[in-house]
């Protein structure tokens, strides 16, 4: 059908409208009375012609006012629509059966089953008038056409099925777009929605009533599932180092009956815990693993069941996290053979700090006390704990600081052997000199010896000459020292002398343990000497005054810090591998992203003493987090996949920053920054790292029996008043419920617009009507 309108391009305000008007009015009121009354000389029809140019210039004014158009369209009357929504998310890959004995077959596919199956239904609807819109929905919808509608070749990859999403997007369909009204909603999905169900006040339920139309559901799953999934993950984000924390996970076990795996704790990709697993009948069990990590910092922990041979999905067998490690108060046992200036300053040093629980003990009586008296008699008014100290609680120290201490004459020589072991596995040993100690030989076990890079075999003595120690290459580098050559005091005449010193040699094992001297004696022996044995570290100092450089006329401060401070805060980072002592910090703006999000990295550079460092170049890199050790598909020898790099230079704060975009794909990745040209094997830290993960927006395959999805198909079918149909066996109906007050409405197919007063035609006509009854009513005496 074909129809005609004129539409007005430009309407004025009420105002301006109003004015136009009542030109146009006047103008044809005052013509009709001037040409009325009958005018001697002048003809009934000239009076007639010229009141028809006054209206037809009244009408040109009008068209050019209102910019009137000429609209010709061509309708046709609508049907109501059916949609058929389509579930794309990637639990419909899923497969099961009807019962045990049948072969599984993916939801998906029994839904193309379904939909050539029903070839008749469909086209039953199109003969009833419906016009039918069929579309897929993940975590949005959009329509299908060609090959895809006829077919349903679906690749049932999303990540989440959000159907109250696409419930939305067809109530915001504009009648103007499509006026075909909405009569009825087809769904066709296994029900297991990324929502809560809440009940009555389940969005998807009051999303569906919104649209006011029945909602017929088509269950795709069936109730026969081979499956492990781990559903639910109990994990704090904070631990503190060698405190036992519980991690758990419930594991939801269909078909597996008394199959047997394993799940195994992973902490960036390598073997942590594994823990014997017998599938259960039915339901979840759950699974705890209890670890004390023995390291600060932020790691990727995983837990995952082992896949069985015929699993649904092996994608919901593992669930990664983000753990950061922090130390808790450091324990530190200060143990000195007498009270001096330098056991006064490194306990005040310590005890100022809230971070610190010190436990320090002096020895007030030495060895010629004890021979005038009973030898087997305590050497202190309040006996000495050794037992407890250096047997039972010696493991649960962070720091062992042997200070001036000789132990031999204070009966703990038999304790140094539990030392010894302490550090190999992964204690700090600070051992200072002075008149005891290392003078007089107290450290003469082999265990202890084994751990420590100077000889320990004879006395040293003490030398109280006074004297300026030099700084070694290593120094220079090291966090302990390096800050003594950046501030321009290596030849160290701004700083006060020492006047003790311990003439040290180096052991024979130092190379095998990974010594360091730091700071020398100007006769070339070794003043501060490190290592780092097994899983612990040592630092050895053999001067009983290095006090002297917190307490002097002229002592220099730098960076705000006296050099007493710098030099023990720096020591103690580095004993406890505490992140502290990196001149280079890496983090992210936060551990865990959603797919798509950006990415923020912030780095920081700080000079030899932990001052902001300006202008420091800082090359960056972003690369998957390494495969797990015991994967048979891993290959050691793969080069890395750098994922995205650049370089940085940091601002006056000593700080620099890069946001990526969201291009990761799903899974573990760490993040590493290494000042440029800096060596990786130094022994100042030049590397920092990160880590942290890319996860999908919603747990799609978490659980995926078919039962609770059923239930909710079928909630939602009730509560519209469509009908709940399952996929097997059936068809999909011929007369599906509709909406009865959805009519037909007109369609426009085409519609051409003429515009009649953007052209010259509107203009001439103007003039020629308003002009030509001038001249004329002047020709005839009117005017």
């Amino acid at each position: 059908m074909e129809r005609w309108r004129i539409t007005a391009g430009h309407v004025p305000g009420p105002f301006g409208l109003l004015l136009v008007l009542a030109a146009v009015v006047l103008a044809i009121v005052e013509a009709a009375r001037a040409y009325r009354k009958p005018v001697p000389g002048v003809s009934p029809r000239l009076r007639a012609g010229l009141f028809a140019l006054r209206c037809a210039g009244a009408l040109a004014l009008l068209a050019v006012a209102l910019e009137l158009s000429l609209s010709f369209e061509t309708t046709s009357a609508a049907g109501p629509r059916l949609v058929v929504l389509v579930d794309d998310s990637a639990s419909m890959g899923v497969a099961d059966s009807e019962s045990a004995g049948q072969k599984a077959m993916r939801r998906i596919d029994r839904v193309r089953e379904l939909w050539r199956r029903s070839e008749p239904a469909r086209a039953a609807w199109k003969e009833a008038g419906l016009a039918v819109q069929v579309r897929r929905f993940g975590e949005g919808s959009e329509g299908l056409t060609g090959e895809a509608e006829a077919t349903l070749d679906l690749a049932a990859r999303d990540p989440a099925s959000d159907l109250t999403r696409a419930f939305a997007e067809l109530a915001a369909v504009d009648p103007a777009v499509d006026p075909r009204p909405l009569a009825g909603v087809v769904v066709v999905s296994d029900g297991l929605f990324d929502r809560a169900d809440r009940g009555a006040d389940d969005p998807l339920v009051l999303a569906a009533r919104e649209l006011g139309v029945p909602v017929t559901t088509v269950a795709a799953g069936a109730p026969h599932l081979v499956d492990l999934a781990l559903t639910e993950l109990r994990a704090g984000e904070f631990a503190f180092v060698e405190n036992v924390v519980e991690f758990s996970a419930d594991i939801e076990a269909h078909g597996l009956e008394g199959v047997k795996t394993e799940v195994v704790l992973r902490r960036d990709g390598q073997v942590v815990a594994t823990e014997p697993f017998v599938a259960p009948a039915g339901g979840e069990t759950t699974v705890r693993f209890e670890v004390a990590p023995d390291r600060v910092g932020q790691f990727v922990y995983e837990i995952e069941v082992r896949p069985v041979e015929g699993e649904a999905s092996p994608h919901n067998n593992r669930r990664a996290f983000v753990v950061k490690v922090l130390r808790d108060k450091v324990r530190a046992l200060h143990v000195a053979g007498r009270p001096d200036w330098d056991v006064r300053a490194l306990r005040t040093l310590l005890g100022r700090d809230p971070n610190v629980e010190l436990l320090s003990y002096y020895i007030l009586r030495g060895a010629d006390d004890a021979d005038r008296e009973d030898p087997f008699a305590p050497l202190s008014l309040i006996a000495f704990p050794t037992d407890e100290l250096f047997k039972e609680q010696l493991g649960s120290f962070d720091l062992v600081i042997l200070h001036n201490f000789d132990a031999l004459n204070h009966q703990v020589g038999r304790y140094l052997p539990d030392i010894g072991r302490y550090v190999e596995e992964g204690g700090a040993l600070v051992m200072i000199g002075g008149d005891m100690g290392l003078a007089t030989g107290d450290y003469p076990a082999p265990a202890l010896s084994a751990v420590v890079p100077v000889d320990l075999r004879v006395p040293t003595g003490l030398d109280t000459e006074p004297f300026r120690p030099g700084v070694t290459d290593a120094g220079r580098r090291h966090p302990i020292t390096a800050w003594i050559d950046h501030s321009g005091l290596s030849d160290w005449s701004a700083l006060p002398p020492l006047d003790s010193y311990n003439p040290a040699k180096l052991a024979r094992h130092e190379a095998e343990i990974g010594s360091a001297v730091l700071l020398r004696h100007p006769a070339g022996g070794p003043l501060l000497t490190i290592a780092e044995p097994g899983r612990g570290r040592v630092l050895v100092l053999s001067t009983g005054a290095s006090w002297r450089l917190g307490f002097h006329a002229d002592l220099p401060i730098v960076d705000g810090a006296r050099p007493y401070d710098l030099l023990w805060l720096g020591a103690i980072r580095w004993l406890l591998r505490d992140s502290a002592a990196d001149r280079l910090t890496l983090e992210t703006d936060r551990p865990t992203y959603l797919l798509g999000a950006p990415i923020t990295l912030r780095a920081a550079a700080l000079s030899p003493s932990y001052a902001p460092e300006a202008g420091v170049e800082v090359a960056w890199r972003v690369q998957p987090l390494g495969r797990a050790a015991d994967d048979p598909g891993a290959d050691p020898n793969a080069p890395v996949t750098i994922l995205s790099q650049g370089t940085w230079t940091t601002d006056a704060l000593g700080r620099a920053s890069e946001t990526l975009g969201g291009g990761l794909s799903v899974g573990a990745y760490e993040a590493v920054a290494q000042r440029a040209g800096g060596d990786e094997a130094a022994a100042a830290p030049q590397q920092a790292r990160r880590v942290f993960l890319v996860q999908a927006a919603g747990r799609e395959l978490t659980r995926l029996a078919s039962g609770p999805g059923d239930e909710r198909l079928q909630r939602l079918a009730e509560a519209t008043g469509g009908r709940f149909l399952r996929a097997a066996g059936g068809d999909l109906p011929a007369s599906p419920p509709l909406a009865p007050d959805r009519q037909d409405r007109e369609r426009v197919d085409s519609r051409r617009d003429i515009p009649v007063w953007s052209g010259g035609i509107a203009m001439v006509l103007l003039v020629v009507c308003l002009g030509g009854e001038v001249l004329v009513r002047r020709r005839i005496g009117l005017a």
